[in-house]
């Protein structure tokens, strides 16, 4: 099978959620001998040519956008904006751009369009006309409500107006998406429960991959080590807030009983409000941009996810699985997980209680996770059945059923 993907990012390197949801299923496909196309978005800095060698490794056509930052480009965004939602029409590109790209597709001939992400929506609806070309969408949250709670969770009035920008059309746009794709996949079954009840039959659950991380459980402790770890995007409104909560409102709880708790906050791009913070509050450091996820969680004896509001399924969660730690999490934490899998957190919603949550971690010595070697392999197993490689087979036997003759 050929399949040419639309993520609307770059997925390596993979250093926060979305990435590292795209980036394990390219590495999926290629590892089940699907040939594959790539098309990714990019703004900032551009991808260095490491990462442009490990994503060829797996992808044999990549096909790189620059998100366009010019006065001109911001002009024709506006334009844009009477029509489609802000991170769509970002990634709009028209004319002997959108021509060159038809023509690198159409040589490519896949069998699917797979869009991996709805913000690349234009382009990927596009090429399946063009090309006539199923087309199969992979949803990461219920956008058009992700971005309502992503308002109100931003704190400047900047963010307050690009996440204005985003709503816009946001809703119409996601709902005719899905319809018009052949085949959509949801992250988490709640999402795709809210599409089934909106007479949306089309739909299909496409659950995050997990990688078990090579933790060597007679491996000397590192030299650096915390009581506490939180790793995740520190410049997504969600991410800040549960964050700022956790530091300004949970971790004094923590610190009356126990003042020399240290903790580590470690992500991607952390806004200057987080930055501060972290500077002005005793036994907290902060990791800008840490190489290896799995490195950073290791540090940790009680690992955390704060998070106050979102959608879909949060990759940080079944990341914190692998290490057999303790995890404390909000109830939205743990959102869009199957009901089996949230008995190995600890689930805390208001600072009294999450400060108790990881006190009893920490003072008492209490182990929710599992430790006794076959009990973790049966944590293993069940991980396994909801998030190994077997998901990706029942994919391709869907994608397969619905290619062109």
């Amino acid at each position: 099978m050929k399949i040419t993907l639309i993520c609307q990012e770059i997925p390596y390197p993979a250093m926060h959620g979305s990435r590292i949801d795209m980036w394990r299923r390219i590495k999926a496909f290629a590892e089940r001998g699907v040939e594959l196309q790539a098309i990714f978005w990019w703004f900032g800095t551009a991808p260095t040519a490491e990462a442009i060698a490990e994503i060829h490794k797996y992808v044999s056509k990549v096909h790189l956008i620059k998100i366009e930052q010019t006065s001109l480009s911001r002009l024709r965004r506006i334009a844009d904006l009477f029509s489609y939602p802000l991170e769509t029409s970002s990634r709009l590109i028209k004319g002997k751009k959108l021509a060159d790209l038809i023509d690198r597709v159409r040589d490519f001939d896949p069998d699917i369009i797979f869009l991996d992400g709805i913000h690349g929506g234009a382009i990927a609806t596009s090429l399946s006309q063009e090309l006539q070309v199923p087309m199969v969408t992979r949803s990461h949250n219920i956008e058009h409500i992700y971005a309502q709670k992503m308002f109100a969770a931003a704190i400047s009035f900047k963010d307050k107006f690009r996440r204005y920008l985003a709503m816009l059309h946001l809703e119409r746009y996601e709902k005719q998406l899905l319809t018009n794709s052949a085949l959509f996949y949801d992250i988490s079954a709640d999402d795709l429960h809210f599409w089934q009840a909106l007479n949306l039959t089309n739909g299909r659950l496409l659950l995050p991959l997990i990688e078990w991380a090579a933790v060597d459980p007679n491996s000397p402790e590192p030299i650096e080590s915390y009581d506490i770890v939180f790793l995740g995007n520190l410049n997504a409104e969600n991410n800040v807030a549960g964050v700022i909560w956790f530091l300004t409102e949970v971790l004094p709880l923590i610190h009356e009983r126990s003042p020399q708790v240290t903790v580590l906050i470690a992500g991607f791009k952390p806004v200057d409000r987080i930055v501060q913070i972290c500077h002005n509050t005793e036994y907290v450091s902060l990791k800008i941009d840490p190489v290896s996820a799995s490195d950073t969680y290791q540090l940790g004896r009680v690992l955390i996810n704060p998070i106050l509001t979102g959608s879909g399924v949060k990759i940080k969660s079944i990341e914190m699985l692998q290490f057999g730690k303790p995890i404390v999490s909000t109830s939205e934490g743990v959102s869009g997980l199957p009901t089996m899998v949230k008995q190995y957190f600890r689930i805390a919603n208001d600072p009294a209680t999450f400060a108790a949550a990881i006190l009893d971690f920490l003072v008492t010595g209490t182990v929710l996770t599992i430790d006794a070697p076959g009990e973790r392999l049966h944590q293993q197993q069940l991980l396994q059945s909801y998030f190994g490689g077997e998901i990706i087979d029942r994919t391709l036997a869907d994608l397969q059923s619905i290619v062109r003759p």
